[in-house]
């Protein structure tokens, strides 16, 4: 870790590590690397700009360049070599020094916000792995129409097309995206490829490489493929003699930055493009908003999506300069995942949408299928544009604006709205105008298109939270740039924004998924000190929201009944597979045993139709899945199918002890199966416990870690992840701690008697851990702690077993650690996403309401090293089934023999599946620790 020199501020300590770590050169404005936009308060002078760098950075390993030639007051720093591992408030805090070292207006990161997720037809269908982040607020279960043709024909395009030039003939349509893929229903002759262009690698090849491991992958040839395919196709664009123009600028529509989509909106502007369609958002950006005011003054059209599965209108849809798309279904209901607000402008199809699909497992075979999201409302809508300015013509169309003094974009915006068609019921407060009607819009003259409102309305979003137009609030006032209430938006509107952002999606636990952290942001001291009385309810929410967000496990491979079938000895088994019950029985007997089981199941008056729905899906598939298992013992199944029938496990528990003093309660003790396995020494207990301790971040739990030498403290990566920054580059890792970072060993976690100080970070696995669990990464890490707080001197360490034969066996464990209070993401069904009641029940038998304490979870070894999925290169990670939760990360899992020595270091766990942990033994023996570290470990045969 960089040591703080005085009178240095920590700030400064990041960014002159980033310009040590950078190495190299960069190409074009890539994903995933460390990035600010300067704004300047008029032309900015890179020569100055780069001699003032120079002076506060002592480096010249930096590259700094113009965003654009056509926005002269921005500046683009990068620092090559250097991935994005810094949690957004670190960066926004060197955002803040830049402003006051360099007299800029406002300095912004490129943090990769997920303000906006996009439901991808992928999750549930064609036996591919399902989205925890999307599916379980944001998915429609609902069957797609038959009509592949339905939403142009919703929009009533098909109707337009009838119309003098009304197919969108010699229009441009430039779309900002993750570039293209070659599909049968793309016609090379919808796109041009000469004013095309890639932002993130340079150059104008904009193919999509469909890279694995996004979320979106293949997002801009479903979007173009709505805009412009051909009449000939499979499916039909909503004008289908537009041209597209393809420009990546993203890979994923969740992560957003942008300095990337500011270029990519002026290279559109450069190329003459008539329509901007942009499928994407997130938090508020200087840059978009300047490009932005560029297109609307070239006369383009820019059309956005509101946003996923978020609930308020996200930027730039929320930007004056935008016509925001929310989403509607076949039936003209608001999609469930759809964006709403004052700011949406119309509305358009959402729901089953039919796209032209791509995928990395596709093997180069496109498909055509149903696409959710506000995405395809945009690129439905961008389509209409086009078949508007090809039947007026665009320089009459312009010739109206400038008479008018008005733009195109505001023209076209009117025309819209006015247009719209409004199914009974409409809320036009919350989802525009109406649904959009390409029919009406080409029979409104241009001399019949209303004149703009004399004033601005304000509009009360009924419908819609407080808290929501709280959020919307914030964006709005952003985007104004004012100076109000001495609070200065044009400087922190965009952390403003993203602060906001997380606090709407941490605070609804079904959006966890969407949340970068698992610990809460804290904005910025000058962002802090001034905010006014909107900021502050939102700060305010923020600071109550919870956190400790654990790792998603993704493996689902321990405890399904899938799993447990497969498991079972007794049954003859195919030739190198592990005996299995599947064996020896015909399919139909399975699938008669699984009707009968989701039977009971939809028998529930609690039970969704679509949990139903979902469950039925799953036995019409489970033929071919048997028969697989039965084939191949259930190794080589997909992620998707192991999931499909884990659907049927059911919560089984173990009891989780209160420890105080060191001491279990006897009398809950005697409650359980257990009093007979604890009759032992009680000062190994109470040795044992006195060396775990609770890792807090300005007093706010964030994990477990235990003493493993003289100052060292054992943890996990991820829960180092939330208490500090790792800097990644040319050199070996820098890890710069957060302010207030300690470890209490009191049993409550609380007072300042077993409260130490964690100085530095020696050591941590070399793979980012993130949100989701991956057994080949190591998530370890390892902290130097002050060994004396002035009150008490920091325990002993612990003994660790050096045999890693121990964890080869099924015996007998201990988990130490201090569970969090659960939100409610805790009490749903993985894979159904059903909050269940005997969940809650379970977890207050165990704990009522005492949390953030310590616990003694007794469990035992289920899947040993190497037998689990995605282990069999390390064999490190064995399976247990003690009862945890999130706080209980870094936990020590303790042998239940004499001394308790320490077997493992417990890392993950799922919902009604399994729990993780790293055989300490195996770790060592991988040499991954260095040897100087390793030996400083309490180790014992």
């Amino acid at each position: 870790m960089a040591a703080q020199k005085a009178n240095v501020s920590v700030a400064e300590i990041v960014i002159r590590e980033l310009a040590a770590q950078a190495h190299g050169t960069v190409d074009g404005l890539p994903m995933d690397i460390i990035r600010f936009v300067l704004e300047w308060p008029g032309i900015a002078d890179p020569v100055r700009a780069r001699e003032q760098l120079l002076a506060l950075l002592g480096s010249d390993r930096f590259d700094l360049r113009p965003l654009d030639d056509q926005l002269p007051k921005f500046l683009v720093l990068q620092f090559p070599g250097v991935p994005r591992t810094i949690a957004p408030p670190r960066l926004f805090a060197v955002a803040d020094l830049l402003c006051d070292r360099l007299g800029l207006v406002s300095c912004v990161p490129d943090i990769g916000s997920t303000l906006y997720a996009e439901p991808d037809a992928r999750f549930l269908r064609d036996d591919a792995p399902e989205s925890a982040i999307t599916n379980a607020f944001c998915w429609s279960d609902a069957a797609a129409p038959k009509d592949m043709h339905w939403a142009p024909i919703a929009i009533r395009a098909n109707l337009a097309w009838a119309f003098e030039n009304g197919k969108g003939e010699n229009i441009l349509v430039a779309q900002p995206d993750t570039g293209i893929a070659v599909h049968p229903e793309l016609e090379p002759g919808m796109f041009d490829l000469e004013r095309a262009a890639n932002v993130l690698e340079g150059g104008n090849n904009p193919n999509d490489p469909l890279r694995a491991g996004t979320a979106n992958p293949g997002h801009g040839t479903a979007t173009s493929s709505v805009v412009a395919s051909r009449i000939a196709g499979k499916i039909v664009g909503a004008a289908p003699l537009a041209k597209v123009i393809p420009i990546r600028c993203i890979e994923d529509v969740k992560i957003f930055d942008g300095a990337p989509v500011a270029r990519a909106i002026m290279h559109a502007v450069s190329v003459n493009a008539d329509i901007i369609s942009m499928s994407l958002g997130g938090i508020y950006s200087p840059s978009i908003a300047a490009a932005l005011e560029k297109a609307i003054a070239a006369g383009s059209i820019v059309v956005v999506a509101s946003g996923n599965c978020i609930g308020f209108v996200v930027y730039p849809a929320s930007d004056r300069n935008a016509i925001a798309l929310a989403g509607v279904n076949a039936g003209d209901i608001p999609w469930k995942g759809t964006s709403r607000g004052a700011a949406v402008d119309v509305s358009a199809p959402a729901e089953n949408v039919f796209v032209a699909r791509r995928t990395p497992e596709d093997n180069g075979v496109g498909v055509v299928t149903g696409g959710q999201g506000t995405s395809f409302a945009t690129a439905l809508t961008a389509g209409v544009a086009a078949i508007w300015l090809s039947h007026f013509g665009r320089d009459r169309v312009r010739a109206e604006a400038e008479r008018r003094e008005i733009s195109v974009q505001e023209l076209f915006r009117l025309a819209l709205r006015r247009s719209a068609r409004k199914p009974v019921g409409w809320n036009a407060n919350l989802y525009g105008a109406g649904i959009v009607d390409a029919r009406e819009l080409l029979q409104l003259s241009l001399a019949d298109i209303p004149a703009p409102s004399a004033g601005v309305e304000a509009v009360i979003s009924r419908g819609q939270s407080e808290e929501d137009r709280d959020a919307a609030a914030v964006f709005e006032l952003a985007a104004s740039r004012a100076n109000l209430e001495g609070f200065d938006w044009a400087r922190y509107g965009a952390e403003a924004s993203f602060l906001a952002g997380d606090e709407r999606r941490r605070s609804d636990p079904a959006k966890a998924g969407l949340v970068e952290s698992r610990i809460r942001p804290k904005p910025t001291p000058g962002l802090n000190a001034t905010a006014p009385q909107l900021l502050q309810r939102v700060l305010n929410r923020l600071s109550q929201a919870p956190e400790l967000v654990a790792p998603l496990d993704r493996q689902k491979d321990a405890k399904s009944t899938f799993r447990m079938l497969l498991s079972q000895p007794g049954i003859v088994r195919a030739a190198g597979a592990p005996e299995s019950p599947l064996q020896g029985r015909n399919v139909q007997d399975i699938q008669d045993r699984l009707d009968r089981a989701i039977k009971k199941m939809d028998g529930r008056p609690d039970v969704t139709p679509e949990a139903r729905a979902r469950r039925r899906d799953l036995f019409d598939r489970s033929e071919k899945l048997l028969k697989k298992a039965r084939e191949q013992g259930g190794r080589n199944l997909v992620a998707a199918e192991r999931a499909d029938v884990e659907a049927l496990v059911r919560l089984t528990g173990r009891p989780a002890l209160k420890i105080t003093e060191g001491k279990l309660d006897p009398a809950a003790l005697a409650a359980t199966e257990w009093e007979g396995t604890f009759k032992v020494n009680p000062t190994w207990l109470e040795a044992l416990s006195e060396r775990v301790g609770r890792i807090d971040l300005d007093g706010e739990h964030v994990g477990t870690g235990f003493v493993v030498g003289d100052g060292l403290v054992m943890t996990n990566r991820h829960v180092a992840e939330a208490i500090a920054d790792e800097i990644r580059g040319k050199a070996s890792s820098t890890w710069i701690l957060q302010d207030n970072a300690t470890i209490n060993f009191d049993d409550r976690g609380l007072g300042s008697a077993k409260r130490f100080r964690i100085k530095s970070l020696v050591f941590a696995g070399g793979d980012t851990i993130g949100r989701e669990v991956n057994f080949s990464h190591l998530d370890m890490a390892l902290f130097e702690v002050e060994t004396n707080n002035g009150t008490s001197t920091l325990p002993s360490k612990m003994a660790q077993v050096a045999d890693r034969q121990v964890g080869e066996t099924r015996t007998d464990l201990i988990v130490v650690g201090y569970p969090a209070r659960p939100d409610i993401s805790a009490l749903e069904d993985p894979s159904t996403h059903e909050i269940r009641d005997d969940i809650a029940k379970r977890l207050g038998e165990i704990f009522g309401l005492d949390y953030g304490r310590k616990y003694v979870a007794p469990g035992r070894i289920e899947g040993i090293t190497g037998s689990l999925d995605d282990d069999r290169s390390h064999h490190w990670v064995f399976s247990h089934d003690s009862t945890t939760l999130a706080g209980c990360s870094g936990s020590c899992v303790s042998q239940i023999i004499d001394f308790f020595p320490i077997l493992g270091l417990h890392f993950a766990g799922r919902n009604l599946t399994a729990n993780y942990a790293h055989s300490l033994a195996a770790v060592r023996a991988s040499g991954q620790v260095p040897a100087a570290i390793a030996e400083r470990l309490g180790w014992t045969g």
